[in-house]
């Protein structure tokens, strides 16, 4: 290829979709005779202005949930150098000044959200020194600063919108960081942000702008290095409520209905089941496509008189119709929709979504698909004034709570200016792939031009895929943009083939590298003698510990070599795990290989073969497989009180395991209590009214708390469920409209069967409606009697628990209380008649598996 294709090639590149769409039109010499000259006018008054098509999505959900941070859009900068900070709070503020949108809050003004634009906001630079923390630990704190900046919900009604940290970690290196609401910026924004930022700092750090006096007028013997704004966001937001208008909007309507009739959702393969409600946790892995692969897709474009998104979007719309096995595959994407030239220069939320419908059936060549993927795209460009917020209120799509409206995946090519940030004097680096712990969607792929050839980010929901699935979707995505580099008319069909050999390869070599692991590890322990067994089982291969110097729950084991196989191990070693256990009541496996829900199910089957299934069910949570199932599935803002699995069921498990596959971005802790020392510490006379009269629970189910009895015992046959309740030495009572109310009598404290100590063994405090968070308890109260609440406890005899009683047991409890963060791959493995659990509150996303064994009868 000639130097002059080559360099077309790379100005095309570089032009936004909408450029691109354009030029592609004017190639097949076509154009649009209705265009004309579209002016922006600044609005005359400078009172509350109406929000933006795309502000009033965003807006209506943050009235859901005011305490979320999945809009919060990130930024970090590592700064090395001598570090001017006056110059840099000075250039802040001028940004602020430029744009008003940055001194915007929203408020309601007769039932309707308006922009309020504040004259004069000041933004404050807080500098934290992390100089007295030991340098090996800084970045962890840099890191967990971050995360907490990037979490701290926003206020709409009062903002700022803006917040800005400077984290010093050396005296010549700092990270600023920033977070601003995504109602006000977009990525193009930042681009804006950073190249305004530059050019305020050199101007500021030499001293040359006071640029403003306190009324901000322009000081007559200085300038300005920025050109004043020929419009404000707000000046927009006007105009699109005015200009798209019944004829515009039907203009552009009329072909999306067409276009988007009957829409299908994307099945893709999960590993969890989905929830019925979008918790938007969610995770990011990184990609890296080398300068070579990244010319030949560009080479290909060229050749196929496609452009560089069309080619990556064909590819991506490819791996979804392999993974989903459906032809019809809608996809997202974003446009600047910064058509006019007075936006260019503007900071505001102005990005807008098209959805990309393409039918894959039929068995195309690649060079097909780009046919059909360049005809839906330049269709949709032609489209894109019509926002996507006012197309979903015209579609009226069927309203499903577990995922996005119009589609579930989305593929971004960023063509909006690098952000760059260069600071006079200093050596300024972006800090990229950072993590907010948040998705917006099922999968979102965004990739952009780097010095290295093509990056990306693939963001998705943790409550839907396991990092390795996600692993797997990137490596299959290079492969398929391998395949039609190297043969442009490539059946989709051997993309298939492709792509099931290279699958069936890396299950080959995963079974290998098992099969060899577990040959090394029997061979290691058939050549030595019996009783080296143990000894290298306790002393060579794992180390003991305890959390903190004076405690001895849980014990900590952890392994000596790296390649440890942890379920051969654990089958090897059921006699040494087992005496731990019963000696301390918890022990805490960290720093084995796990990763995965099967590396926790080889070893949970490896320790107790005898897993048993969740009966008795109180509180929701998926099965995932025959015995794993996830944690409680309760509001992730709520505690779960301290307690002892199914002390309550007619046969509750003796051992109980927790798996950590992801760790919360804060909080969300599994607190544990020595039940052996709650005994001791709850008051004599107290232990034998209840070892007297033991305990009640009463349970109403079909009034919209809490499980319906069909869920709570697994059967949708009264005479099966009422079967199961007599056996179980449960009082059944059929209220009406088909509610029921269950009685249960069971013993407050036990003797371990095999330790013979006591133990407080009950769910008093966890059922207790004392132990409901205040919004939920006035609830109840408020709408139900005190009969008809969905549980409560009580003495044997059916008396009311005394309060006083309520709380010293919570005290004893609270002070016999264990809390630790949990790490990737724990393994916290309880004997639950000797150690209660519980749950923190938490942020962010988190995944924790457990698993029940050793099933054991109450005798009543």
């Amino acid at each position: 290829m000639d130097s002059k294709s080559d360099e077309i090639i790379k100005r095309r590149s570089k032009l936004s979709p909408a450029k691109q769409a354009i030029l592609e039109k004017r190639l097949r010499g076509e154009h649009d005779p209705d265009t004309k000259q579209i002016v922006i006018p600044r609005r005359t008054q400078h009172s509350a202005a109406p929000l933006s098509f795309a502000q009033q999505r965003l807006w209506f959900l943050e009235q859901l949930d005011p305490s979320n941070s999945y809009y919060s859009e990130l930024a970090c900068v590592q700064l090395t150098g001598v570090l001017n900070v006056d110059a840099l709070e000075q250039s802040l503020n001028e940004i602020v000044r430029r744009h008003e949108v940055l001194r915007t809050t929203f408020e309601l003004v007769e039932e309707q959200a308006v922009q309020v634009i504040h004259p004069n906001v000041t933004v404050r630079l807080p500098v934290v020194n992390l100089l007295s923390i030991p340098e090996a630990e800084r970045q962890a704190q840099v890191e967990q600063l971050t995360r907490q900046i990037a979490q701290k919900p926003f206020d709409l009604a009062t903002g700022p919108l803006l917040r800005v940290i400077l984290l010093q970690t050396s005296l010549q290196e700092h990270f600023l960081l920033f977070t601003i609401h995504h109602i006000a910026v977009d990525g193009w924004s930042v681009g804006i942000f950073f190249h305004e930022f530059s050019t305020l700092y050199a101007a500021f750090s030499k001293g040359k702008p006071f640029l403003r006096d306190a009324t901000h007028n322009l000081l007559p013997q200085r300038g300005t290095p920025l050109p004043e704004l020929p419009i404000q966001y707000a000046d927009f937001a006007y105009w699109q409520n005015h200009w798209l208008q019944e004829e515009v909007i039907e203009k552009h309507l009329s072909y999306w209905k067409q276009q988007l009739g009957n829409l299908p959702v994307l099945e893709l393969p999960i590993d969890y089941p989905r929830p019925k409600i979008q918790t938007f946790r969610g995770a990011r892995q990184h990609l890296e496509l080398p300068k070579e692969l990244c010319e030949e897709i560009k080479a290909l474009s060229h050749q196929e008189g496609v452009t560089l998104f069309m080619t990556l979007v064909a590819a991506f719309k490819t791996l979804m119709h392999y993974y989903t096995k459906q032809d019809d595959i809608v996809v997202g994407t974003d446009v600047a929709n910064r058509n006019l030239q007075e936006l260019e220069n503007v900071i505001g939320f102005f990005v807008n979504q098209l959805v990309l419908r393409t039918y894959l059936g039929g068995n195309p060549t690649f060079q097909e698909l780009l046919k059909r993927v360049r005809e839906v795209t330049l269709a949709a460009y032609e489209h894109q004034d019509m926002p996507f917020d006012q197309l979903v209120l015209a579609l009226k799509p069927e309203r499903d709570l577990s995922h996005t409206p119009l589609f579930q995946s989305k593929f971004v090519l960023q063509n909006a200016p690098k952000p760059r940030l260069e600071l006079e004097g200093l050596n300024s680096k972006i800090v990229e792939y950072l993590d907010n712990g948040t998705a917006k969607f099922d999968l979102l792929l965004n990739m952009w031009e780097s010095k290295q050839g093509l990056s990306g980010s693939l963001e998705y929901s943790t409550d839907l895929f396991n990092a390795s699935k996600i692993a797997k979707l990137i490596t299959d995505y290079e492969i398929i943009l391998r395949a039609v580099v190297a043969q442009a008319n490539i059946k989709f069909t051997t993309i298939k083939e492709i792509l099931a050999t290279a699958d069936k390869q890396r299950q080959d070599v995963k079974q290998h590298e098992f099969q060899q692991a577990r040959r090394q590890k029997f061979k290691a322990f058939k050549s030595q003698p019996k009783p080296t067994i143990i000894n290298l089982s306790q002393q060579e291969l794992i180390t003991e510990n305890f959390l903190q110097p004076e405690g001895n729950l849980p014990l900590v084991i952890t392994p000596k070599i790296s390649d440890i196989n942890f379920p051969i191990w654990a089958d090897k070693n059921q006699e040494f795990i087992i005496n731990k256990l019963l000696k301390y009541g918890g022990i805490l496996f960290r720093g084995f290989a796990v990763n995965e829900k099967e590396d926790f199910e080889q070893f949970v089957s490896a320790v107790c073969p005898q897993l048993m299934p969740y009966i008795e069910s109180s509180t929701p949570r998926t099965k995932l497989s025959e015995k794993v199932y996830t944690s409680t599935e309760f509001p992730s803002d709520q505690t779960i009180a301290l307690h002892n699995e199914s002390s309550y069921a007619s046969t509750y498990p003796m051992k109980i395991w927790f798996c950590c596959i992801e760790p919360a971005n804060q909080g969300g802790e599994t607190p544990i209590a020595d039940v052996r020392k709650v005994f001791q510490r709850v008051h004599s006379q107290i232990r034998e009214r209840f070892q007297e009269k033991g305990w009640m629970l009463v349970r109403n189910y079909g009034d919209g708390f809490g499980l319906p009895w069909q869920k709570a015992f697994h059967t949708t046959d009264k005479a099966v469920m009422e079967e199961y309740c007599r056996n179980a030495c449960i009082q059944v009572e059929w209220k009406d409209s088909n509610r029921l109310r269950t009685s249960q009598v069971r013993p407050a404290i036990a003797q371990h069967p095999k330790t013979g100590e006591m133990v407080w063994f009950n769910h008093v405090v966890f059922w207790h409606v004392s132990s409901l968070q205040t919004q939920f308890r006035e609830k109840f109260f408020s709408e139900l009697t005190e009969e008809d609440l969905p549980y409560n406890t009580f003495y044997g005899d059916g008396s009311p628990i005394e309060d006083s009683v309520i709380a010293e047991i919570r005290e004893a409890y609270q002070q016999a209380m264990i809390v630790y963060p949990w790490q990737k791959g724990d393994i916290l493995m309880l004997d639950n008649m000797l150690t209660a659990h519980g749950r923190n509150p938490y942020s962010g996303s988190r995944k924790i598996l457990t698993a029940m064994g050793e099933p054991f009868q109450h005798h009543f």
